[in-house]
Parts: C-alpha cells; sequence; structure tokens
C-alpha cells in the first residue's frame, strides 16, 4: 500500500479526542481491519488484522507523544504497518484529526491487488474515527 492520508474535523475538544484515542484497547472500533488488540508490553501490543479473508497477528508498538497531540505506530517485525495520528485543536469546541499510514502487503498476491485497486483505508477509517470520537460523552465546560 502507497502512503496514505485522511482528515477530518469533528465537534469535540482536542482533550477528550485524545483521551478516546489513546485508549488503543478500543481501537478495532475505528481502525479498518484490526479485529482485536491486546496488551503486551509497555507501548507494545498484539494487533490481529484481517484483510481479504486473511488474518495475521502483528507486533506493534504503540507510543502517544502528549506534548505534540500525536499518537504514532508500527509492526515491530514483518511488513511494513506504520501509521501516526496527529491532532490539533481549531478551536475550542473543534479537533482536526490528521492520519497517516502505511500498511504494505504480505505476499505477491496482496502486491498484485494492491497494484490493481488498493482500499482506501485511511479514508475509512477516519471516517470510522469521526463516528467514534463524535459519539462520546462531552462534558461542556460552560456547564
Amino acid at each position: 500500500m502507497a502512503r496514505q492520508e485522511a482528515t477530518t474535523v469533528v465537534a469535540v475538544s482536542l482533550d477528550a479526542v485524545e483521551a478516546r484515542l489513546t485508549d488503543v484497547s478500543r481501537w478495532p472500533e475505528f481502525v479498518t481491519g484490526l479485529e482485536s488488540v491486546e496488551p503486551a508490553g509497555f507501548e507494545r501490543y498484539r494487533f490481529t488484522v484481517a484483510a481479504r479473508g486473511r488474518r495475521r497477528t502483528l507486533h506493534v508498538c504503540v507510543v502517544p507523544h502528549p506534548a505534540e497531540h500525536r499518537i504514532s505506530w508500527r509492526a515491530l517485525e514483518g511488513p511494513r504497518y506504520v501509521g501516526e495520528l496527529r491532532l490539533r485543536a481549531v478551536d475550542d469546541r473543534h479537533t482536526r484529526i490528521d492520519l497517516t499510514m502505511t500498511i504494505d502487503p504480505e505476499g505477491l498476491m496482496d502486491g498484485l491487488r494492491e497494484i490493481v485497486g488498493g482500499e482506501p483505508m485511511a479514508e475509512l477509517t477516519i471516517q470510522h474515527i469521526d463516528a467514534f470520537v463524535s459519539r462520546a460523552p462531552q462534558s461542556d465546560p460552560a456547564e
């Protein structure tokens, strides 16, 4: 897969978005193709990923960068599986979310499918993120 990027702006504060997205155990609710996440150590996880009827387990390092309002991840072995979420406050009640991801095909057939027409995984994931953070309970600081 070539590098994919997608962006959305949600009507949710930066703090609330960041709190929701740093909970890696909830990522299967919005990351396209991610079936499950199991903790495997400090900033280490086992991701079960499914694509085109095939399932594989990846050992992934997920690192929050709170000072920069971003979260990065990468597979520790095997084909490239990397990504980054960058968050930026638009105003007190809106947050811009930028997603960048690269997932290399696992084998020759997957590589050929990518050439013919890869899935818009970043775009699908950003749509799911939008719904995931928007349905979070919101507290109004004015209340």
